[in-house]
């Protein structure tokens, strides 16, 4: 079997946070006479970059001021109810059978990385991944070119890359020429995902069953 390098998305995917994603993002919307939305609206509207996404609940572009104000309030909100949130079912035998694989791995988010950090050493599996990346600047940005510099910073051949992501963002990973799976438990509809053309997942277990499908047939 050819080895592989798991790249694991974090929100959406190995951390189940939807719930608390939707409250913290309601705050910020109903501030500006936005009415709320249920984690389905969500999923109907959630897109990278993150700022067309406000752009689609609001009907229209949203102003500078308002995209810096949304942004303040969705981070303030959202650290206070982080610790509530759970990982994944499955996340941890997905990440130990991904070791006994003999495959690396690591973790890659579009959250701010010194709070990721605590996100993960608080959930006991900070020692599982050669690296832990999160964004230092440019919140609201696309997975593909975060996911580029990450790669770079493994020195890692793309080619022997693979994503579990939660959305079409992180569909754009084939973009650097890595291989991605989508997992169906996080921000987008079943049909969004399935429209991007890669395999989907209804599992974390089943995402790396796929991933030694597609494994064995590189051999």
């Amino acid at each position: 079997m050819t080895p592989l390098h798991i790249v694991w998305d974090w929100n959406g995917t190995l951390l189940d946070d939807l719930e608390i994603v939707v409250e913290s993002l309601n705050v910020g919307t109903a501030a500006l006479g936005i009415p709320a939305i249920d984690e389905d609206g969500y999923r109907d509207h959630f897109t990278r970059p993150v700022r067309a996404f406000y752009d689609s609940l609001f009907g229209r572009p949203v102003t500078d001021f308002e995209w810096e104000r949304l942004n303040h309030s969705f981070y303030e909100q959202y650290y206070l109810r982080e610790p509530r949130a759970r990982l994944s079912s499955g996340a941890e035998e997905a990440i130990a059978r991904v070791s006994s694989l003999g495959w690396s791995q690591s973790l890659l988010s579009m959250s701010m990385h010194d709070q990721l950090i605590g996100f993960v050493t608080d959930r006991g599996i900070g020692d599982k991944f050669d690296l832990i990346d999160g964004l230092t600047a440019n919140p609201g940005g696309l997975k593909s070119e975060h996911l580029e510099s990450h790669l770079a910073s493994l020195e890692l051949d793309p080619g022997r890359a693979l994503l579990i992501g939660d959305t079409p963002d992180d569909a754009a990973a084939r973009q650097v020429g890595a291989a991605v799976i989508l997992y169906d438990g996080g921000s987008h509809h079943l049909p969004t995902l399935e429209a991007m053309g890669a395999p989907v997942a209804h599992s974390l277990m089943a995402a790396i069953d796929i991933a030694i499908g597609l494994a064995e047939g590189s051999r």
